[in-house]
């Protein structure tokens, strides 16, 4: 069977991918961002970025590149985006920035269209920053560049132990929910109602339960003609948390 990608509707649909470029990573480099602001604040004083003195140091000045590095990202413009932080990483390898360089370049390369450097940057990461607090998130964006890559089986796998890994069932139903769109791309339909079925045991009275048993019920629906008399009986079921059988999914 062909390895399919994950479509751009599709990418669009995944909640994790979502929350990932919106705001999970922003609230772990709050910090930096705020240093970053100050460090900017101080150069507009200074004279319109200009630096009065050459003493400031190499990171103030990995500092002031980096805010205006992240500025084509926080505007939407991927492709530009890419070029300026991978030409900061390759100016500012060494600075207290450069996870979170990496991190911002390979969502950017990924929203870019570009999942196979994207999922070079991200290993990148882990591999060099493992103990950094970007970690985790690098390691669960890394299955959706995996999937985008058409990698389906190291997408899954990563997934897999995303979703061991983290203790917190929100981001879990998250992440069952990216993988069941993955499944879903590779028409796997009884493998995305495992993982449908998984978000509803998490918290069966929560939204993402019922967004699940949404999904449960359009993948288990028969078509017009080739439907058993039960087949509405057992979607029902299904998306109330039931185990379909075997002829419920094409």
């Amino acid at each position: 069977m062909s390895r399919k990608r994950l479509s751009k509707k599709q990418l669009k649909r995944d909640k994790f991918v979502q929350s990932t470029f919106d705001w999970a990573h922003w609230a772990e480099t709050h910090r930096r961002e705020m240093i970053g602001a100050a460090v900017a604040l101080v150069v507009l004083a200074a004279g319109f970025f200009v630096y009065r003195g050459v003493s400031r140091g190499a990171e103030e000045e990995a500092a002031r590149d980096y805010l205006m590095a992240r500025q084509a990202y926080f505007a939407g413009n991927y492709q530009l985006s890419v070029s300026d932080l991978q030409g900061f990483v390759d100016r500012h390898g060494g600075s207290g920035y450069v996870d979170d360089a990496l991190l911002f370049l390979g969502e950017s390369q990924l929203q870019a269209g570009q999942p196979a450097e994207a999922v070079a940057t991200l290993e990148k990461l882990i591999e060099e920053h493992g103990d950094s607090p970007l970690a985790d998130n690098a390691q669960r964006l890394l299955a959706t560049a995996y999937a985008q890559a058409g990698q389906v089986d190291r997408a899954v796998e990563a997934y897999r132990a995303a979703i061991d890994a983290t203790p917190y069932d929100e981001l879990k139903a998250q992440i069952h929910a990216s993988l069941a769109l993955l499944f879903v791309s590779q028409s796997r339909p009884e493998d995305a109602v495992a993982e449908y079925q998984a978000i509803i045991e998490l918290d069966p009275e929560g939204a993402a339960a019922d967004e699940a048993r949404r999904e449960l019920a359009e993948l288990t629906v028969q078509p017009i003609g080739g439907a058993r008399e039960s087949s509405a009986a057992t979607a029902s079921d299904v998306a109330a948390g039931a185990t379909p059988p075997d002829s419920a999914t094409p």
